[in-house]
């Protein structure tokens, strides 16, 4: 994983999201890493800047053309790549497909199901160093090309819990072996 984002000053970062800017405006002039959805909308780099640096979810348009444009995904999970805390490759698992855990260098992800409602699980993220950065969201690309984010409460104790639907996109991606998963 690439820390050049991480590394930079808050003075260096608000220089590059202009630069970043000013790229988009050019990209909007041209043809270049658009998508087009049925209502002729474009999408650029300043749409999927916008997504992968917030916390809301993609627009169902920006969804489906994320979904049809293999570019566009190219670009987010490059994007991802670079503003993430950390990344979550496809899991090695049984070929169940299910996975109840991610582990990876300073940070780790568990699944567990609620004893007082089954419905309920609770998504754990740990941190192995208590002075590691605090990730504000939780974002991931299931195998199918879908993308989602889930804003991430503040840690109590080194610990992040998040209590969701256990039927919810969130849980199912996470329990996926297939899900690439990025703490943002």
């Amino acid at each position: 994983m690439n820390d050049t984002w991480k590394s930079l000053s808050s003075a260096d970062k608000q220089a590059a999201e202009e630069a970043f800017s000013a790229l988009s405006i050019f990209d909007d002039l041209g043809d270049a890493a658009k998508a087009k959805d049925g209502r002729d909308q474009t999408f650029g780099f300043r749409d999927i800047y916008a997504f992968a640096t917030g916390l809301e979810a993609p627009t169902q348009a920006l969804r489906e053309a994320l979904l049809r444009d293999r570019r566009l995904r190219s670009d987010l999970d490059r994007l991802l790549d670079k503003v993430s805390l950390y990344r979550f490759p496809k899991v090695a698992a049984a070929s169940s497909g299910a996975v109840e855990g991610r582990d990876g260098d300073n940070y780790r992800i568990r699944l567990k199901v609620s004893r007082a409602a089954p419905e309920q699980t609770f998504v754990i993220i740990e941190f192995d160093d208590p002075k590691a950065k605090v990730p504000a969201a939780l974002f991931f690309r299931r195998p199918d090309g879908e993308y989602g984010v889930h804003p991430l409460p503040e840690p109590e104790g080194g610990v992040i819990q998040v209590l969701a639907d256990s039927k919810s996109s969130l849980v199912l991606a996470l329990g996926n072996v297939e899900t690439e998963v990025y703490l943002r």
